[in-house]
């Protein structure tokens, strides 16, 4: 078995759908596919996603592990597709998902979990995905991956663990089946004292009775299965009615037939546009009633306001002329009353003199050409005419061409909707076939939901019945065995012994020769890996407490608890391998970091000598410091090909590229 291909979507840092692809070269012997990545740039998302791809998880887990982003825009689906390749070379699929649906402020409780499963290209029914789910597990045991998918927590768990007996029996055991022989052995058991119990004399008259209650059952099966496939021909004939009429639309119109909903909504948006249009042409008429007939002459107020201003000073100097007399006395008596401006006193000649200066400068006025009075307007008429022209200069009125471009932009959005109609330019007779095929389609369309809904639920009654008819026949057969098999019965109990005895003899005699073969194992991985190798001379496991003994060259015994914790990591590595090789399954190895807490000699060891035989398909996941420039070369000649965690830390987005760090 091996695995083909890995797709994440929405999962942590896996926002988009992500896909990563495990080459694989048997013929070459290169093995190991290493994925680079630092930490927090997804290397133990691709660990979770395989299990929960093939086991399933917690929705709580689940929920918790949604991307941030997605989650915050109300998008709760997360999903996983492993690819597998099996043993008979037969591709198995699966993918599974979850979704909250469309709802606000979703929780964990409302995720609900689906799984699809492919064998070959062929989908296998919702209704058998217990079966299927089941065959996964037999097929990949999850009591079992623990031994093929670790990662350095992992390894370091077994590695703390002194006393490791508990846990190797609960291991080995999984890896032979041995639970599965024990439930077998207890169900026999159950059986032997249930038939001690006593038998029940069965009648004819009860057979007679569950005869005729499978005959009537079989009967509504029948019926049922002949309107399922009546339902299925009449939803075949809606389908290929609604497809004609699609195409004669097609043909007749040259467009895409929308449905009913669409041509709604175009409808309403036309009209919102149209109540829009009559808004904007109400104001454009309020401001031509108000101001435009004013502003008309807008050109013009810079000229008549200089008019007027021009006439305005012509009018002050004709009065000063008029009046240059009087205004020269006055001027002159300003200059002496109430008390003389000058320090010497003027003579009655020169103040009559200065008095006819003024009056003549007076009577002669301004240089200014006198202006010919156009408007002649008083000074009153003068003001409202300016307060007029101002108020008109801060009309609203200039307004009026921002909303004569909105009135253009509405025009032609409502022709745009209006042709997309297509039923303008066609004749009365194509508007009411337009219409009647649009209306045919949508009564189609109803039928062919109505009917897949009849036809979904009746499959499900089908599926019930035939589960129902199963029960009775497997009670009707139980009915029967008991009836007639009354002096056979101290014979099954005796049977039943003989097995229960022969598989506590199977277990025994399986455990003592896994025990052994895991010990070889776990020794072969242990003195590859080992710096202190050459001290240990072998390493025994008790076939009944699953005790670990260590000897050294010397035969003494030497305590787990006494190695160093490198050596204790590397004793785990070596126990997982040898229970991997022991199960006889061929699965990927998949491990996570597996040497941050090894020193620099169990490193080497482990990238020279585990690495490349841990098994036919090893995925590494390590980080730039782990498997760095040095290690990558050793590892190469055995590499099937390489990968990259690339995590954008501004986006919190995880990407895959090909080559690892230093490999393009």
């Amino acid at each position: 078995m091996r695995f083909k291909k890995l797709v994440l979507e929405n999962y942590k840092s896996f926002q988009f759908p992500t896909e990563i692809h495990f080459p694989y070269d048997s013929e070459n012997r290169k093995s190991i596919f290493l994925i680079g990545g630092m930490n927090g740039a997804g290397k133990t998302a691709i660990m979770e996603a395989i299990n929960y791809c093939l086991y399933g998880a917690k929705s709580e887990e689940i929920f918790r592990n949604i991307n941030r982003k997605e989650k915050a825009r109300g998008n709760t689906s997360v999903s996983f597709e492993l690819t597998i390749e099996l043993d008979d070379l037969a591709e198995l699929i699966v993918k599974r998902s979850w979704n909250a649906g469309v709802i606000e402020d979703p929780k964990p409780k409302d995720l609900s979990e689906r799984l699809v499963v492919v064998r070959d290209g062929k989908r296998v029914s919702v209704q058998n995905q217990q079966m299927w789910q089941e065959y996964i597990q037999a097929t990949i045991p999850p009591s079992i991956t623990q031994f093929f998918f670790f990662d350095g927590e992992k390894i370091q768990e077994i590695a703390s663990d002194d006393h490791s007996e508990l846990r190797l029996k609960s291991s080995l055991e999984a890896v032979l089946g041995i639970q599965y022989i024990n439930r077998l052995s207890s169900d026999l058991l159950y059986i032997k004292q249930e038939e001690r119990k006593g038998f029940i004399e069965i009648s004819d008259e009860d057979l007679d009775f569950k005869e005729s209650e499978l005959k009537r059952e079989r009967s509504k099966l029948t019926r049922k299965r002949q309107e399922r496939d009546e339902l299925k021909t009449e939803l075949d004939t809606l389908k290929t009615r609604y497809e004609d009429i699609k195409k004669r639309f097609q043909v007749t119109f040259n467009v895409e037939p929308e449905t009913r909903e669409t041509i709604r909504l175009n409808e309403k948006k036309r009209l919102q546009i149209l109540n829009r249009l009559t808004q904007v042409e109400n104001e454009i008429k309020q401001l031509c009633e108000s101001c435009l007939p004013f502003s008309i002459a807008g050109k013009l107020f810079d000229g008549i306001k200089s008019q007027i201003e021009a006439e305005r000073e012509s009018a002050q100097n004709e009065a000063i002329r008029e009046n240059a007399a009087e205004l020269a006395k006055k001027i002159v008596r300003v200059v002496e009353e109430p008390e003389p401006i000058y320090h010497e006193k003027l003579s009655d000649e020169k103040m009559a003199e200065l008095e006819k200066r003024i009056f003549r400068l007076l009577k002669e006025g301004t240089s200014i050409i006198d202006i010919h009075k156009l408007l002649n307007l008083s000074d009153r008429d003068a003001g409202r005419v300016l307060h007029q022209i101002e108020n008109l200069e801060k009309s609203e009125v200039f307004l009026i061409q921002p909303l004569l471009e909105e009135k253009e932009e509405l025009e032609a959005q409502i022709r745009q909707l209006e042709s997309a109609k297509q039923v303008g330019a066609i004749t009365e007779t194509e508007k009411e076939l337009f219409e009647q095929l649009q209306e045919d389609m949508e009564n189609l369309s109803t039928q062919i939901g109505r009917r897949t809904e009849q036809l979904r639920s009746l499959e499900e009654e089908i599926i019930d019945l035939e589960k129902h008819i199963r029960d009775i026949e497997i009670e009707i057969e139980k009915l029967y065995e008991r009836h007639n098999l009354s002096k056979e019965k101290a014979q099954f109990i005796n049977e039943c012994d003989s097995i229960a005895n022969l598989l506590m003899q199977f277990i025994v005699r399986l455990r003592k020769n896994k025990v052994n073969l895991l010990q070889e194992k776990t020794f072969e991985m242990y003195k590859l890996l080992s710096s202190k190798s050459g001290l240990i001379k072998d390493i025994t496991i008790d076939d009944q407490s699953y005790e670990i003994r260590i000897a050294d060259r010397n035969g003494h015994e030497i305590r787990k608890s006494g190695l160093s914790a490198g050596e204790k990591e590397v004793f785990a590595i070596s126990l997982l391998w040898g229970l991997a090789q022991t199960s006889e399954l061929k699965l990927p190895i998949i491990i996570d970091t597996p040497l941050s807490r090894l020193d620099s000699t169990h490193r080497d060891n482990i990238v020279n000598n585990y690495f490349p035989n841990a098994g036919e398909q090893v995925v590494v996941l390590s980080t730039d410091t782990e498997i760095d420039k040095e290690y990558y070369r050793s590892m190469r000649p055995h590499l099937s090909g390489a990968a990259s965690l690339e995590f954008d830390q501004r986006q919190e987005l995880t990407t895959v590229k090909a080559g690892y760090f230093w490999e393009e």
